[in-house]
């Protein structure tokens, strides 16, 4: 399975690339046409090749490619997946767009790979994370943008070969950030963003005995750092007995989660431990 981070960050956007033979799903497209296809071409991928595009929510850091004149999925004739209430509210006048419908708790085949939906929790409209599949069973999780982890997220992400997961933000350099009241709440608070120690948490909670890789994804610019990402995720990881690959999604350029080079730049390879 090939998967690929394009972007990951609110200011850059965020994009998905998840890859089995020769069937390629995009994970959200909210970053610009132009750097969508740039990226596409820089992994040899032709962009109408693609089996579809999964949206998560309606933010525009996860739909901007759709929020154009002629979008990508029209210009390459490419079918979109999405909650229904997404399609009312945000997509209803984009034109030329295959629509599909996908609901929490719903599985879909789209080409080889089959997409399983579940709800999470995050200040949109039905937002969801998803569990691809391929035909040989290796499956990879994409959790991001959700405030708390519920028992949802729990069913949709545990034991995956692979997981892109939201360590969004350290929770008191986002307290000492000088943002707005009301942002910080936002991002604190049960709708808003994971903190790195609530990341690493979680993720202590949903490795298993074939989870081989992780990326942290969704990292803040302002209040966060990849090396402070991975150094407070770390213990926890130990402590579960994770002996993966843990990695981080740079904020806008593509990073592969499988297949990555140990030793690059806020990448580690976990230790074993025993008993």
């Amino acid at each position: 399975m090939m998967i690929v981070s394009l972007a990951s960050s609110s200011v850059y956007g965020n994009a998905y690339l998840i890859g089995w033979g020769s069937t390629y799903l995009l994970v959200d497209c909210g970053v610009s046409l132009r750097r969508l296809e740039q990226s596409l071409a820089s992994l040899g991928v032709a962009p109408q090749s693609l089996a579809g595009i999964v949206l998560t929510h309606e933010h525009g850091d996860h739909i901007r490619a759709l929020q154009l004149k002629t979008p990508f999925s029209t210009k390459y004739n490419l079918p979109v997946y999405a909650p229904r209430e997404l399609w009312a509210a945000s997509l209803r006048g984009l034109t030329g767009i295959q629509g599909h419908v996908l609901t929490a708790d719903s599985t879909q085949q789209i080409g080889c790979l089959q997409v399983s939906a579940y709800g999470k929790s995050h200040d949109a409209i039905r937002p969801l994370m998803f569990r691809v599949t391929a035909p040989d069973g290796v499956c990879a999780a994409v959790v991001t943008d959700l405030g708390e982890v519920t028992q949802e997220v729990y069913r949709g992400a545990q034991n995956a070969d692979y997981l892109i997961f939201e360590s969004n933000h350290d929770r008191q350099m986002e307290l000492d950030s000088g943002r707005p009241y009301m942002l910080i709440r936002r991002v604190l608070g049960r709708f808003g963003h994971l903190s790195n120690d609530e990341a690493g948490s979680a993720l202590a909670e949903l490795v298993g005995e074939r989870t081989r890789g992780i990326m942290l994804a969704h990292l803040s610019l302002d209040c966060n750092r990849p090396e402070l990402a991975v150094r407070t995720v770390t213990p926890y990881l130990r402590r579960a007995g994770f002996s993966g690959l843990l990695t981080v999604a740079p904020a806008g350029v593509p990073k592969r989660l499988t297949g990555v080079v140990n030793g690059d730049e806020g990448c580690a390879r976990m230790p074993t431990y025993g008993p």
